[in-house]
């Protein structure tokens, strides 16, 4: 099915007059910004006890335990059902919209383009060559992410498969508030900049934390100054057909329990030390946990959870641990906002949408936000 485009004129501002003649950026190809150099899988183990020791009703398990790398290889397996229908809706609507979409931010005359979580950059490149053939000016494309290892194989593989005549790439090491941070910075601060948000991961929060996280990148998060930001693209999955949602986040094969489980071995792998060890593997132990996934129309999520199948005590490092039967642990939620909500989020961070593009067959959109709080400085 065909993507559908809407425009919507919502600021009169003359994007041209913001352009910034500046000499571009250097730097390395990867430029470390990052706050501590403790990643955030260093004190996972903290958090997987942390939410463990939660108050009943509030106990958690954290989501990067399904990042592992085993993680990562069962994922790959999820995407590639076709009842997973995120991944091809976006990458059907960037196939048929992505000039469209090039020309839009090319229209800002911006300096910098950050991509937020890039990951391996393989939906990147489609948008970046169409980007370099409207682009009359040089730009940076900075890719954000906290994995050091896969941003060094991904920028070498993005420059060995393409040569971009306006674009050059770069990476930014560290996490999505060392990258506010860092553009706010002195020394980036005058540059125009736009960023994206692919995946529609700007679901996942809550609406409240979601308003929060946008506006950590259109004002300094530290004195609240606007930046100089020209807008987001933003992808956002606004399904609210149960069905739909519920075959995509538990599809056929077991694959997405599969996936979800091996949490679990992440976890022993993580808290297993000599001493803890056998009370370790008892309660992370797979026959003492299913998986449990339900739809939630009234919070537009769907939540996946790891439910306990007979009550639980342990004490790991000192911590004792109780869980009854038939507890439900929630490890991640995926969001599906409809329009009205992204115009909520969008407004109380100070963006508008003005052309949006979509997938009806799924109801899967790509937005572009510009910002209505300028910093003309």
């Amino acid at each position: 099915m065909a993507a559908s485009v809407t425009s919507t004129v919502t600021c009169s501002l003359d994007r041209h007059a913001l352009k910034h003649d500046l000499p571009l950026p250097t730097g390395p190809d990867i430029l470390d910004i990052r706050s501590s150099h403790q990643s955030l899988l260093h004190n996972l183990d903290s958090k997987v006890l942390e939410g463990l020791c939660q108050p009943q009703g509030s106990k958690f398990l954290p989501s990067l335990l399904l990042w592992g790398e085993k993680g990562q290889v069962l994922y790959d397996d999820v995407l590639a059902v076709p009842e997973y229908y995120p991944y091809r809706a976006e990458d059907d609507l960037l196939q048929q919209c992505v000039d469209g979409i090039a020309q839009t931010v090319a229209s800002t005359r911006t300096d910098m383009l950050i991509e937020l979580g890039a990951g391996n950059m393989t939906k990147t490149v489609r948008f970046l060559s169409s980007l370099d053939r409207y682009l009359s000016s040089p730009l940076v494309y900075y890719a954000l992410d906290v994995d050091q290892a896969m941003l060094e194989r991904s920028i070498v593989a993005l420059k060995q498969r393409v040569t971009f005549r306006h674009i050059q790439v770069r990476a930014l090491l560290g996490t999505y508030d060392d990258g506010a941070n860092w553009l706010a910075s002195p020394e980036v601060a005058a540059y125009r900049r736009t960023l994206i948000f692919l995946g529609s991961s700007i679901c996942n929060d809550e609406q409240d934390a979601a308003v929060k996280f946008l506006s950590s990148f259109a004002r300094a998060p530290e004195t609240g100054v606007p930046q100089n930001v020209a807008g987001f693209v933003l992808a956002v999955d606004g399904c609210q057909d149960a069905a739909k949602v519920e075959a995509a986040y538990d599809v056929p094969g077991g694959y997405s329990r599969r996936w979800v489980k091996q949490a679990l071995d992440y976890a022993r792998e993580l808290l297993g030390g000599d001493d803890d060890k056998a009370e370790v593997d008892r309660f992370f132990d797979d026959s003492n946990w299913r998986f449990e996934g339900r739809w939630l129309p009234e919070r537009q999520r769907y939540q996946t959870y790891l439910a306990t199948t007979r009550s639980l005590t342990a004490t790991i490092r000192g911590q004792t641990i109780e869980l009854e039967e038939g507890e439900r642990l929630p490890i991640i939620s995926s969001g599906k906002w409809t329009r009205d909500t992204i115009d909520n989020v969008g407004l109380q961070a100070g963006l508008n949408i003005e052309t949006s593009w979509q997938n009806p067959e799924f109801d899967y959109s790509t937005f572009f936000l510009p910002s209505f709080i300028v910093n003309l400085s």
